[in-house]
Parts: C-alpha cells; structure tokens; sequence
C-alpha cells in the first residue's frame, strides 16, 4: 500500500462500498482499471499549491506506484482527473449492482428486499435501500425504453411446479 493519498468525492453509499471491498484508505487491486485511471491522470503537483486535506465527506485512496511515474514527483490529481476516477468508480460500482440484482424479481421477493440484501451485502447502509432500488429500475428501464431487455427470466421451481 502507498503512503500517498487522493481524497475523493464520492456518493455516501459508494463510499460504504469502496471501504467494504477494498479497505480504508480505498486501496484497489493492482491491475484494475481504477489504478489504471490513477496512474494515467498523475501528474506533479503545481508549484505554490499545497496537497490536499481529506474532507469529511471524501474517501482516501491510495496512488498506485508507477516505474513510469514515481509517487515522489507525480501524485496529484487535478479536479478533472479526479472526475476521471469517480466515474471509473462508480461504473463498477454500477457493474456489481446490476450483475448482482438482475433477475432479482425471479427469486420471488421485492426488488426493494432484494436490494436491501444486497445493501448488507457489501457494507451499505439500508438508508440507501430506496435509492439504490430506484438507480436499479433507472439502469434497466433505460434499456426496456430502447428495445432492450436485459432481465433475467428464470424463475427458481420449487417442487410444486415439477
């Protein structure tokens, strides 16, 4: 792990997720495309600003070394690198959620339950369970408004079916 760290600003429930999977300060695995994100937008620190303080609502997260750009000289994020991060964050964040929910509905609970489970899941508080449920249905209405139905259509036999 390195000792040199970006604060994030991220959504509370990202937050929650990034420290459950990955440990606080967020330290990702070596060849994710979240490193690959970091190492791409490093760059040395302009002269006459100082590094930056952690903020209450952001998340550290450790700088992947480089051989190509040492953590020395290069380990500063501008604003938009750290956009650049954030949306490399929660497009896994995304990736999981969906994988994870899709077909939810098969198993013969609420989506809502089912995201709750989800929630505990992965170290998310359930004050998220109703956005987190409607971010779910936003992602797959989208593609349902396009033609594209991704749902998941098994449903789980019990014996009476047979």
């Amino acid at each position: 792990m390195s000792k040199f760290l970006v604060y994030l600003k991220v959504k509370p429930f990202v937050r929650q997720w990034l420290t459950f999977h990955f440990g606080n300060p967020v330290s990702f695995p070596a060849q994710s495309a979240e490193n690959a994100c970091l190492r791409r937008f490093l760059s040395r620190l302009p002269s006459g600003k100082n590094p930056d303080m952690q903020a209450e609502d952001e998340v550290a997260v450790c700088l992947p070394d480089s051989k190509q750009k040492p953590l020395i000289t290069y380990n500063y994020l501008s604003p938009s690198a750290k956009a650049a991060v954030i949306e490399c964050i929660e497009d896994t964040f995304r990736l999981q959620m969906w994988k994870e929910l899709n077909g939810v509905e098969s198993c013969g609970c609420s989506i809502l339950t089912g995201v709750r489970a989800w929630c505990e899941g992965n170290g998310i508080s359930l004050d998220y369970d109703y956005t987190l449920k409607m971010r779910y249905q936003r992602m797959r209405n989208a593609y349902l408004k396009n033609g594209v139905d991704l749902r998941c259509r098994t449903r789980i036999k019990d014996s009476a079916e047979k």
